[in-house]
């Protein structure tokens, strides 16, 4: 099926969330299975956690909804994610990197909840004008006015109701743009990687600088649900000052490091929910969050710059005290380089 988010015609209790083991106060929320592990989880673009997996079995085979979910769960298959607005009670089903990707883009999930509100307007408008037309008292001054005077009357009618509710459709989808990051246009992914590179970088007058590398992956193979680890190298020549150096990941990865003489690195931190290797480096300390490996992730797995949905970089600036200096991303990267 094409990358899409579809929304399912399925009345949402208001206490879905909390039965499925979500206490946050965050607008959209999203479930979905691991069978690796066998665990379903939740993620909110900033808070990650586990679902009873019989709680998860329990709403999949629910008769009010497992026909509507069984084209895209047939064998509890991580592919496709729930995704539930808890403002409006929508709920959708789409591909976990989509939705991933939209979770940590809020921008594209409030211009999502426009273009559902306005099918919803839409829907509303059809109806009123079907009240319209069959009015009963409607039919009856149509006996007496003539053709066009009633055609004329109706259409009123329902010029009225349009005008009424297209300004606020077109208030809703005014979405502020979101703040664009510093693209560096000669960088990419590298051999292999996507076309989506994105940087952010600040001058701050910190004594220490803290530079992070994200992606989702850098192998695609993920053939029955393997999770092939794959290789990020990173080229390290920036002299300036100590760095602190955060690399993250959702799939597993083996980065392979290349710090150039003159580099201070005080201190490395791996992110990742898989477990995640590092090699070319001796004598740095390494701290490893991931939930293979030490069952405890630092924070999200961002590639695309967001400060303010991330998790991780929240916690990374908490635990060493320094804002960001950089950030690099992409959804599959093989290489990078801090200058």
């Amino acid at each position: 099926m094409s990358q899409q988010i579809y929304p399912l015609n399925i009345s949402i209790h208001p206490q879905l969330e909390k039965s499925l083991g979500y206490h946050s106060n965050h607008r959209w929320v999203a479930w979905y299975w691991e069978p690796d592990i066998e665990e379903a989880f939740f993620t909110d673009g900033q808070n990650l956690g586990t679902t009873s997996a019989l709680s998860w079995q329990i709403l999949l085979q629910h008769p009010n909804i497992s026909s509507s979910l069984q084209q895209y769960f047939p064998d509890n298959d991580q592919q496709y994610w729930l995704l539930l607005d808890r403002k409006t009670r929508n709920l959708y089903v789409g591909e976990g990197k989509l939705i991933q990707n939209l979770l940590e883009q809020p921008d594209s999930l409030n211009l999502l909840a426009c273009l559902e509100t306005q099918n919803q307007g839409l829907s509303n408008i059809k109806y009123q004008w079907n009240q319209i037309i069959n009015s009963s008292l409607l039919l009856n001054l149509l006996k007496w006015i003539p053709l066009t005077v009633g055609v004329g009357f109706v259409t009123i009618l329902g010029l009225k109701t349009v005008s009424y509710l297209i300004p606020k459709v077109e208030q809703q989808l005014r979405v502020t743009p979101p703040s664009q990051p510093i693209v560096a246009e000669a960088q990419t992914c590298g051999v292999g990687g996507s076309d989506d590179f994105n940087h952010y970088i600040i001058k701050t007058s910190q004594s220490k600088e803290l530079h992070l590398i994200g992606v989702y992956e850098a192998n695609p193979n993920h053939n029955g649900n393997a999770h092939a680890s794959g290789t990020v190298s990173v080229n390290i020549n920036r002299q300036n000052q100590p760095i602190i150096l955060a690399l993250s990941s959702y799939e597993p990865i083996t980065w392979k490091l290349d710090i150039k003489p003159g580099v201070i690195i005080e201190k490395i931190i791996l992110n990742g929910y898989y477990d995640q290797n590092i090699i070319g480096v001796s004598g740095i300390p390494i701290q490893e969050y991931s939930q293979e490996g030490t069952h405890q992730t630092l924070g999200n797995f961002p590639y695309q710059w967001n400060s303010v949905s991330s998790t991780l970089i929240n916690q990374l600036q908490q635990q060493t005290g320094l804002k960001i200096t950089s950030f690099q991303g992409c959804y599959r990267g093989t290489d990078f380089k801090i200058d």
